[in-house]
């Protein structure tokens, strides 16, 4: 049996075997919201409207945590699933805002669908639990809690599921003139064709495929589409990336190229260099012709 005291317009002291605490007007609002919802059985007006306050909330909090990784790792400090993020995972993540979005998004969804159950179960009780510091959780504090335990679950599984929609893209994209693309040349295909293709074009192709394939999805996804012709547009509509990250991806790659070459560690074969000039002149003379 408990007693409820107002003491003044701010605080309400409930009485209980274990002792008294004090709680905030507010944050007795908040307890009460989740008794009338639990009455309700998480259905009408009062549910819906503190589901998407407390979604609004979330939202913003997990936006901001995703951007600074020290504000994240504290967010998930105490869920059962550690989470341990790459160096281009962090940057992602802070650069990123669609994937900011999907990911929150994805984290509230599997947080809010174990709420009701939590709040039948008393998980709410900010007086019996004062917290650390003493300090009253609010329910929108207690439920980006939740979002936090289950947050290293959900990035995971959809980390797995981009992954596999690169490997897939990057699978599907397998052909295109390789040597052209990742040289940043013009070639006809006409003058390698499968019957005269000397072995050192064969061995220069060969360690470009390698090298592609050794990419992390995501850029060989990029490349081998790259290679069949799509626009740098049309890579980014279809991976659901930013325009940015192709171009980072293309960059990356044709730079390491570019220092191979000039290390003599990658030799383009002097048939593709004859047929590099023969364009370029053919180029030249159309150009001027058009002048």
């Amino acid at each position: 049996m408990r007693e409820i005291e107002t003491g003044g317009q701010d605080t309400v002291i409930l009485g209980t075997a274990g002792g008294q605490h004090e709680l905030s007007a507010e944050i007795q609002r908040d307890v009460d919201r989740v008794a009338a919802v639990v009455t309700a059985g998480f259905r009408g007006r009062d549910w819906k409207q503190l589901a998407d306050e407390l979604y609004l909330y979330a939202y913003k909090t997990l936006h901001t945590a995703m951007r600074d990784s020290y504000k994240l790792m504290q967010l998930v400090a105490s869920s059962p699933t550690p989470l341990v993020l790459s160096t281009d995972e962090r940057s992602a993540l802070h650069s990123n805002f669609e994937d900011r979005a999907v990911i929150a998004t994805m984290t509230i969804s599997e947080a809010m669908s174990t709420l009701p159950n939590s709040l039948r179960k008393g998980g709410y009780n900010p007086a019996a639990n004062p917290g650390k510091s003493g300090k009253h959780k609010s329910l929108a504090s207690f439920f980006v809690g939740r979002c936090g335990l289950v947050f290293p679950r959900v990035f995971y599984g959809w980390r797995r599921e981009r992954t596999d929609r690169f490997v897939a893209a990057a699978n599907e994209h397998m052909r295109g003139w390789i040597i052209s693309g990742v040289l940043r040349q013009t070639a006809e295909e006409s003058a390698f064709l499968e019957d005269s293709v000397p072995d050192e074009v064969t061995k220069l192709y060969s360690t470009l495929t390698d090298m592609i394939a050794d990419l992390k999805p995501r850029n060989r996804a990029v490349w081998r589409m790259t290679l069949e012709g799509y626009s740098r547009g049309e890579i980014a509509e279809e991976l659901g990336i930013k325009l940015g990250d192709v171009d980072n991806a293309l960059y990356t790659f044709r730079t390491r190229v570019k220092a191979l070459r000039r290390d003599g560690k990658l030799p383009v074969p002097p048939t593709v260099e004859a047929e590099w000039e023969r364009s370029r002149q053919l180029d030249a003379a159309t150009n001027g012709a058009a002048r």
